[in-house]
């Protein structure tokens, strides 16, 4: 998917003998309509994605030994992926309707990124 905007919102971060655990969330959206939107929460150690909740793939998806494992027991919890399911609505839909409309003006206009896109060429 194309995407107009990506929001990115840090969940924790637990430090612990040099090793960074932390999880992400993100919305990747080209329009405000739900079909359009993508929301990925993602869990990392040591700088690697062990496993990512993907709403194009409705449950969680394994990158490591560790991650594969993770990602059935997670997987095996209903009210979780009943939750993570629901944040695409509740928090990327709600919020990207704020952040669609600083992109465009309600007059069509550029809103200034056209002068953006026009400097990077």
């Amino acid at each position: 998917m194309g995407s107009l905007g990506t929001t990115h919102s840090l969940m924790f971060c637990l430090f612990s003998d040099g090793f960074k655990m932390f999880v992400v969330s993100r919305c990747d959206f080209n329009s405000t309509e739900l079909k359009d939107i993508k929301y990925m929460r993602s869990y990392y150690y040591n700088k690697i994605e062990v496993t990512r909740f993907d709403s194009d793939v409705r449950k969680f998806v394994g990158f490591t030994d560790f991650g594969v494992k993770q990602a059935k027991y997670f997987n095996s919890v209903p009210g979780r992926l009943a939750t993570l399911r629901a944040e695409k609505e509740r928090y990327c839909q709600h919020n990207i309707g704020i952040w669609y409309s600083n992109f465009l003006s309600k007059s069509g206009e550029c809103a200034g990124l056209c002068d953006i896109i026009r400097c990077s060429c």
